[in-house]
């Protein structure tokens, strides 16, 4: 071979080198393999359900603009999370990440912030499980509600990530009751069970009840306002503490019932064949119990919400009684509860009494037993009372005991400290969740000077969450007052 020649081969393998190398730059091997399977790596579409636990933060915005949210859940939690995503959105799979997610999925020691003196609610889908929106999304939004909605619990028990198909709740009678979840069909014949089924946020589950406060034209309206239903539901003709309607209920086919253990109905009402759940709270112990019993028949989200509720009523008391310690027994206000006669006055029993107590003053009726107790006006002078509360409900009235001549006798009723105790729906007094308010008025009202907690802001916070109700300023300066 001559010089020329060989000049001419070793160019061509330079050129044939270079050509080579180029073309490896220009579509690399991950992207020759892809194209041999089909994809095309410069769609997004078609990588949307590729892991982004190793993309770089780039990867991960330019993915995210293709799903409709990212998720961050720990490892144990992504089967369920992706069922539900699944159902909800038609098939869809659910995006992981690491970070930077729209929606946070964690195991959660309990309902709320632990250290938040007004616990903040979180969307309790599984037992100790929450969801919490990072961005504001409707997607989301609509995911978590339908991740704790009915529908999307019975998925969860369908597939075995919620206990089922049947567990046993103990009512307050220490009685086993069997539940088949999730209710959808309840009757509660007594209304502080209604107030505790509304409070852990199951009110939904109603078929009809019995509510308290709701007949006056005030408490009527808000519940209306409360629960569209109400008009529909309410059930006071048919279901109480006194009558049950068989025929009613039997129409109505709920799979359980909510009453007190003082009904009189109920070896009748087991001719339904349907679980009856029992309440007796009259006392602050037995009315958080009561309250925590609810929330577990409904499910991880109510039983959640109660948990959040408890921590609230606790905080209240715990704060009143922190600055009302440093006043001696000698020295606190006597205050006087009188029922829906001016001469019928509470026990040291009853549940008027500890809201006294822990509002910071004296029970002057604590000495009696039992429930309502009938005394005479000499009786009440003796006790010479600082203060006097009547009830919202039963007639009872301010008016009946000021412009009565016979009581002018005690100064309280002279210097008009005679005062009505407030309602929006549930009366303030009565053990219900609503109750934690009229702690929070009557400490206001005796210690004006050292109580910091506030009646509109607790107000304003308790009907908000709990009763998922934004209360309007009228009905503040209604709740409110103390006039």
């Amino acid at each position: 071979m001559n010089i020329k020649k060989f000049r001419i081969v070793i160019l061509s393998i330079i050129t044939i080198l270079l050509l080579t190398s180029c073309t490896n730059q220009l579509y690399p091997t991950d992207y020759q393999s892809s194209t041999s399977d089909g994809m095309d790596p410069t769609n997004p579409a078609q990588n949307v359900d590729a892991p982004l636990e190793d993309a770089t933060d780039e990867e991960r915005a330019e993915t995210a603009e293709e799903v409709r949210f990212t998720i961050r859940a720990d490892e144990q939690l992504k089967p369920a999370v992706s069922q539900l995503y699944d159902s909800f959105f038609d098939g869809e799979s659910p995006v992981f990440v690491d970070d930077g997610e729209d929606l946070l999925v964690k195991r959660w020691p309990s309902a709320m912030e632990k250290l938040e003196f007004r616990p903040t609610l979180h969307a309790f889908f599984m037992y100790g499980a929450a969801m919490i929106p990072q961005t504001q999304n409707e997607d989301v939004e609509a995911f978590v509600d339908f991740s704790v909605s009915l529908d999307g619990q019975e998925l969860l028990f369908e597939n075995g990530e919620l206990m089922g198909p049947q567990y046993a709740v103990i009512d307050q009678t220490e009685t086993d009751r069997l539940i088949n979840p999730p209710l959808r069909r309840v009757i509660s014949a007594y209304g502080p069970s209604t107030a505790f089924v509304y409070s852990v946020g199951a009110a939904d589950r109603l078929v009809s009840a019995s509510y308290l406060g709701a007949r006056d034209p005030l408490g009527a309206s808000v519940m209306e306002k409360i629960d569209p239903r109400f008009p529909d539901i309410m059930g006071d003709d048919y279901f109480s503490q006194e009558d049950f309607s068989i025929e009613q209920a039997a129409a109505l086919d709920p799979e359980l019932i909510l009453t007190s253990a003082r009904t009189a109905w109920l070896d009748t009402a087991q001719e339904l064949g349907i679980q009856i759940f029992l309440y007796d709270a009259e006392t602050p112990e037995s009315l958080k119990e009561a309250v925590a019993k609810t929330g577990e028949l409904f499910g991880p989200n109510t039983s959640a919400q109660a948990s959040a509720w408890i921590a609230y009523y606790e905080n209240i008391i715990d704060e009143i009684e922190a600055k009302t310690s440093i006043i001696p027994e000698d020295e606190r206000p006597r205050v006087l509860f009188t029922g829906t006669q001016p001469l019928r006055v509470a026990s040291g029993e009853m549940y008027q009494s500890r809201i006294i107590e822990y509002a910071g003053g004296i029970s002057a009726s604590g000495e009696l037993q039992g429930y309502w107790n009938d005394v005479n006006l000499e009786q009440i002078a003796i006790w010479d009372p600082d203060v006097i509360i009547v009830p919202p409900y039963g007639g009872a009235s301010v008016e009946a005991i000021i412009e009565s001549e016979a009581w002018q006798i005690l100064d309280a009723v002279q210097e008009g400290r005679v005062y009505q105790m407030p309602k929006l729906v549930a009366p303030w007094d009565t053990p219900a969740p609503d109750s934690v308010l009229g702690i929070v008025w009557l400490s206001e009202l005796l210690h004006p000077n050292l109580i910091e907690l506030a009646c509109e802001q607790e107000a304003e916070y308790f009907y908000s969450t709990f009763y998922d109700y934004q209360i309007t300023q009228e009905e503040l300066d209604i709740v409110c007052e103390y006039d």
